[in-house]
């Protein structure tokens, strides 16, 4: 389907790449530059299926823009793009009407990720690969976001352990000739040129997904990459976020305060995640009530999103696992 791209940046190596990744997933797209977000208007809008706003322009209140953007171009996403820390921006430009915000340190496959979900009318929430701060190893996405089919991850993850491809080719029960075939799409998908350099990237994938299990294991996961994907809430003292036997519908992070579960007297505070339980139990109940102790500001992750990234993220997996059995196990010492 043609339409507009309405590009808000000034022009750089970073926005005229980001035209050509735009381009390359839809070539009917007419590109209109323009400077000021505040010259927008519904009348001049029409026809525009995605917008991309750069965040870090000088004197620019972006959540402002954001609201004139989503009035302006009601049914295109917005995309912002900038060098702030997402935890800290992401809240703000998602309740103005932002689709989502990608910061500019995530590498090519990550952003192309993020427009071509955006362009289909997905959330790029939805399959994003994880990334740091730092934009390093943490970016890498998985095998699969680097355009590989399953059985080519397949084929790659047994290269990375040294078997040639007689002994992948049995150990998958496939004809020599498939795999060498799948092996060159292999090269050729990711841009290298030969199979140890396949290797090598299979390896990083492998060593980020190795690094999201100790973080796991350690209680630090940096779960950031959720926050854009959840919904703020603010809770006064005394307020009850949801009751013993409730239906189970999603989880919650506290940001800042104290929770109290009254039924097993545990008292959670910030960066503790509560609600796990219900949404993996088999009647989908709360196992018990959540009250606030103090006021609390919480990021909400519905029922969905949480079993998303359940099985999109192997160090999430770990994470909840370990959250729950902790909770059990605790449950169990006060009965």
């Amino acid at each position: 389907m043609a339409g507009k791209a309405l590009v808000l940046f000034a022009r750089s190596s970073f926005s005229e790449g980001l035209v050509e990744r735009l381009r390359a997933l839809d070539g009917r797209l007419d590109v209109v530059w323009q400077d000021d977000p505040s010259t927008v208007m519904p009348a001049t809008a029409r026809g525009v299926r995605i917008v991309l706003l750069d965040a870090d322009r000088e004197r620019l209140d972006v959540v402002a823009a954001v609201k004139r953007l989503a009035h302006a171009c009601p049914e295109a996403p917005i995309v912002v793009f900038g060098t702030a820390d997402p935890a800290v921006v992401e809240r703000g430009f998602r309740g103005a009407g932002a689709r989502a915000y990608v910061p500019k340190n995530y590498n090519d496959p990550t952003t192309v990720a993020a427009l071509r979900l955006a362009l289909d009318g997905a959330s790029p929430a939805m399959g994003m690969p994880v990334s740091d701060a730092g934009g390093s190893e943490g970016s890498i996405p998985s095998l699969k976001d680097l355009g590989l089919s399953d059985a080519e991850s397949a084929v790659l993850a047994l290269a990375a352990r040294g078997k040639t491809n007689l002994e992948i080719a049995r150990s998958l029960g496939k004809q020599e000739g498939t795999v060498r075939i799948q092996m060159s799409a292999i090269l050729r998908k990711l841009n290298v040129r030969n199979r140890s350099e396949a290797i090598i990237v299979a390896m990083r994938v492998i060593k980020v997904v190795q690094t999201q299990i100790d973080q796991a294991e350690h209680r630090d996961l940096d779960l950031g990459w959720l926050l854009p994907h959840m919904e703020f809430q603010r809770f006064e003292a005394g307020h009850c976020v949801f009751r013993k036997g409730d239906i189970s519908d999603a989880l919650y992070l506290i940001q800042r305060g104290r929770i109290h579960l009254p039924e097993i007297d545990v008292e959670l505070k910030d960066h503790d995640m509560f609600g796990e339980i219900g949404i993996f139990a088999p009647d989908h109940r709360r196992t018990c009530s959540a009250v606030c102790v103090t006021d609390v500001d919480a990021f909400r992750l519905t029922e969905e999103k949480v079993k998303q990234a359940y099985f999109l993220n192997p160090g999430f997996a770990l994470f909840v696992l370990q959250a729950i059995t902790r909770r059990l196990l605790s449950h169990g010492r006060q009965a």
